[in-house]
């Protein structure tokens, strides 16, 4: 399965969805991640992931593409793998369209602000184009960031419920423990202190490959 983490707006947790599923995904076979973001954050975690001396093992093979190369040169790599993970850069660009085209499930970072419904409505406009060429794209929203102690979360489900849009029931919220594990080249269970950032993960996994 090729999976492309997406969305137009930075600062969802994109990248921080896409290295928690390559990592979940190489615990089951052999799986590449490709950084179509030329801010190169999942490059990043990755290098950290490899300096650290504590580092859990499997863990995905790491490429850096760009534009069109993640449809041309990612489909040319995917066949050597069980399971590929792109992160998308964080703007509507080539690259972006690129891992849309490339990709059987989207995967869709959202919080859960006005801005963030905003931004959603630039994007959908992109996947729409993207299944053109790609029918059987398969788009799901997950639901990001989420703080508890506000209605945001609620709102923003209404919103995407008017777009008839697929939510994973799962919702992961705005956590330490996330900021941590990235800068240590690491996801939540491999440092094992915060269960409920654990648990957001472990659920996410198991609706978005059901």
């Amino acid at each position: 399965m090729i999976y492309a983490c997406v969305n137009t707006k930075g600062g969802v947790g994109k990248t921080t969805t896409a290295v928690h599923l390559a990592v979940m995904l190489a615990r089951q076979g052999k799986t590449l991640l490709i950084d179509g973001d030329p801010q190169a954050s999942a490059a990043s975690w990755a290098a950290w992931r490899r300096d650290n001396p504590n580092c859990h093992q499997p863990s995905p093979t790491t490429t850096c593409l760009a534009g069109k190369a993640i449809l041309s040169e990612g489909k040319q790599l995917a066949a050597g793998f069980d399971h590929v993970v792109v992160d998308a850069g964080g703007r509507d660009s080539i690259g972006l369209r690129s891992a849309l085209l490339l990709a059987q499930r989207a995967v869709i970072p959202v919080g859960a602000s006005n801005l963030d419904a905003a931004a959603m409505t630039d994007l959908l406009e992109v996947v729409e184009l993207a299944k053109d060429y790609n029918p059987s794209l398969d788009v799901r929203v997950l639901l990001t960031r989420v703080d508890p102690r506000t209605k945001d979360a609620a709102e923003m489900l209404e919103f995407l419920a008017e777009q008839s849009l697929t939510v994973l029931q799962t919702k992961v919220c705005e956590r330490v423990a996330f900021r941590r594990a990235i800068g240590e080249g690491s996801t939540v269970q491999e440092i094992g202190r915060d269960h409920l950032a654990t648990a957001e993960m472990e659920g996410f996994f198991r609706e978005i490959t059901a």
